[in-house]
């Protein structure tokens, strides 16, 4: 069901894909036509889909209840429910109910009602709710949906009786397979009615809803719970309706309620946090139908009518609920709304990535910090930012991991960095040192949170140097490539002037404890050789404004800015080992207050350049050389064996950000000192556990 990979494989697929969405834009280019607009990129990506696999996807599931043998009339006679267990049909022999069940069996259901009422026992209220379940499944089959809801409303008051009801006279017994056989009926009749729920729309905070009718039925309030009581939902779907392919893991917990994917809806609202979440975010949701027999009352027949409520729990939030006076372990499931997330094939291909790569003025249009959940001053920011032709999805493999590690997911909360890749990356590095201060300003203007001063960078690549120049004072030494004399020496246009003087001087981010760097040219890359460099000059189109403005006040300023050439080239350029950006960093240290760590790919074979060159490094990922990729500032330096592009979907790479990302969490004092994964720094030698050997990667 799921798609997994050992470390020394290489993610063909997505190889493949990058290279055919590289292809088409340039032949797209070659012919006068630009994608400008994240609409034309979407297009592209619509068509490109065809060719190439996405990354991650997600697959309806075919239910065996979306079969209906209505269609068949001889079927739908000859058939029937199915049987239900022998405990059950031991019980229902026992009262000569059996041979009914096959031929009227709502005369049993309600002979079971009638009985239950009077004296409630374990094995009769299970085995009504089994009954009734199995009946709806049938009816449902068969396309008799009213019926099919009755019973399945029926079910899950009779599960619920079983699993909560006080009046039962035997004590439950979690060990018996009865109880793990009611909550899967609870969790399946419950599901069924939310399914009908999702598609009809009503799932709204504060509706209320008639399940069922008012002789077998209920009468339920739906209410949201925790951080997204007041949000509007799109839509919602069932996690048991998709399967998910691309993740290498799938983190599903098992309790009591229906997993959901939850389509948030784009609202104007005063909260900061709505303009930092990404087109139509997916969430995961749990719903939960909590009986409320003290609510009970009589309806206009004289019958009793039983109420509920549907409580909608985010499981990120909350892993377990109080109800009746027992913790209740909520089912959920948060894997399948990210993999929903990424159905737009705009995300989930190369295509994306490399029209931002090649048009900096569409980069623009989509740059900055994007969250998928709302800011919590109390967890401590971890902005992953990703490398040279690439984008914030680059991530997912990793993200899924980490988040699911429950000390992670209760101390951090992630954000993600996107940013025009053609462009140098000390002009990108100004753009988020701005975006890092203004996502400060919109959630905590007054300073108040600790968490924020603690944060953690997560840079792959060449997002590795833009969080390396977070953290850095720069003096005098980036004017100085450009530039002699003082920078107060310019004349011409000051809004001009104002912008250099940001990207060229600035301070480091003292809120910033912690970088993580993975296969980052730290003193350059092989990989900007001179044809690279050459291709990436023909191809890449950086903003004609800023490279305009820049050429202008060089043109004004001869004896001033005398190399302005550094900041209107392209990023392979500023990536040359020979780059004077490089010199300018090597002289500057980080600020002191800020911890390193890197990690580098080590490759064993010098795989090709995608034009044809090798490699000039026999020791690095293909693009870094594993001395460029480390620093020596940093504590450790760990080595994966994989290739650039796929190195931090290694499980090598994310368990060591787990050590990492656990370990700063003792430092901070947000949790005591534990037990924390281990890390190999090298897989030269197999890796043992005891006395068994374990293979190396190359066998």
């Amino acid at each position: 069901m799921f798609v997994s990979r050992r470390p020394s494989e290489k993610p063909l697929n997505r190889t493949i894909g990058s290279v055919f969405g590289l292809a088409c834009l340039l032949v797209l280019l070659s012919c006068g036509c630009r994608i400008n607009d994240v609409h034309s990129a979407r297009k592209a990506a619509e068509i490109f889909s065809y060719g190439a696999p996405s990354m991650v996807q997600v697959k309806p599931v075919k239910r065996k209840h979306d079969r209906l043998v209505f269609a068949n009339p001889v079927s739908k006679y000859f058939s029937s429910p199915e049987l239900p267990s022998e405990r059950t049909q031991r019980l229902l022999r026992s009262y000569n109910l059996l041979e009914r069940l096959k031929t009227r069996p709502g005369d049993v259901i309600a002979w079971l009602q009638e009985l239950v009422a009077r004296t409630p026992r374990m094995e009769e209220v299970h085995a009504l709710a089994e009954v009734s379940k199995l009946q709806a499944d049938w009816h449902q089959q068969n396309g008799n949906f009213r019926q099919a809801k009755k019973l399945y409303a029926a079910a899950v008051l009779h599960s619920h009786k079983f699993l909560f009801d006080n009046e039962l006279n035997l004590k439950r017994n979690a060990y018996d397979p009865q109880f793990r056989q009611i909550c899967d009926i609870y969790n399946g009749s419950l599901e069924a009615i939310m399914r009908e729920l999702c598609k009809s729309g009503q799932l709204q905070n504060g509706a209320s809803i008639m399940i069922g009718d008012e002789d077998l039925g209920m009468l339920a309030k739906v209410h949201f719970e925790g951080r997204w009581e007041g949000q509007s939902f799109e839509r919602f779907e069932l996690v048991s309706d998709y399967k998910t392919e691309g993740l290498a893991n799938q983190y599903h917990t098992y309790g009591l309620g229906v997993p959901l994917i939850a389509v948030l809806q784009k609202q104007a609202s005063p909260s900061p946090a709505q303009k930092y979440y990404p087109p139509s975010l997916t969430l995961p949701m749990t719903a939960f139908c909590e009986i409320q027999p003290q609510m009970n009352f009589a309806n206009a027949a004289g019958k009793v009518q039983h109420t509920a409520v549907i409580r909608m729990f985010d499981p990120l939030e909350r892993k377990t609920i109080q109800h009746l006076n027992r913790t209740i372990p909520l089912e959920s499931d948060i894997t399948t709304p990210l993999a929903y997330h990424l159905k737009d094939p705009l995300l989930n291909q190369s295509v994306l990535a490399t029209a931002t790569l090649l048009n900096a003025q569409l980069a623009d249009k989509i740059h900055g910090m994007y969250m998928l959940e709302p800011f919590d001053p109390n967890k401590i920011p971890v902005v992953m930012v990703h490398g040279l032709w690439s984008s914030p999805v680059t991530w997912t493999q990793m993200f899924n991991d980490l988040r699911a590690v429950p000390e992670i997911q209760n101390n951090y909360q992630f954000w993600f960095y996107s940013y025009a890749t053609g462009k140098p990356f000390m002009i990108s590095a100004e753009q988020m040192r701005e975006d890092l201060a203004n996502i400060r300003r919109d959630f905590d203007p007054n300073g108040t949170s600790q968490a924020l001063n603690q944060m953690v960078l997560v840079g792959h690549s060449m997002g590795g140097l833009l969080s390396r120049m977070q953290v850095i004072d720069s003096g005098n030494e980036f004017w100085n490539l450009v530039g002699q004399g003082s920078i107060d020496d310019l004349q011409g246009n000051q809004q001009a002037i104002g912008r250099l003087r940001k990207t060229l001087f600035f301070e480091a981010n003292s809120a910033i404890k912690r970088i993580v760097t993975i296969a980052t040219p730290h003193h350059g890359s092989e990989f900007a050789s001179a044809t690279a460099r050459w291709l990436s000059q023909k191809i890449i189109s950086l903003p004609e404004l800023a490279t305009d403005e820049i050429l202008k006040l060089a043109h004004e300023n001869p004896d001033v800015l005398v190399r302005p050439q550094i900041l209107t080239g392209t990023s392979i350029d500023s990536l040359a080992p020979t780059a004077p950006s490089f010199m300018a960093l090597e002289r500057i240290p980080p600020q002191s207050t800020t911890r390193f760590n890197t990690i580098a790919g080590k490759l064993k074979k010098k795989p090709l350049l995608p034009w044809g060159e090798s490699s000039a490094d026999s020791g690095g990922d293909g693009v870094v050389s594993c001395a460029s990729a480390q620093c020596e500032f940093a504590e450790s330096n760990v080595f994966v064996p994989e290739e650039h592009s796929s190195i931090h979907f290694h499980p090598q790479c994310i368990l060591e950000v787990r050590r990492i990302l656990l370990a700063h969490l003792v430092q901070q004092h947000r949790i005591k000192e534990v037990l924390l994964p281990v890390s190999p720094v090298n897989y030269e030698e197999p890796i043992s556990v005891g006395d068994v050997p374990l293979p190396a990667d190359n066998e």
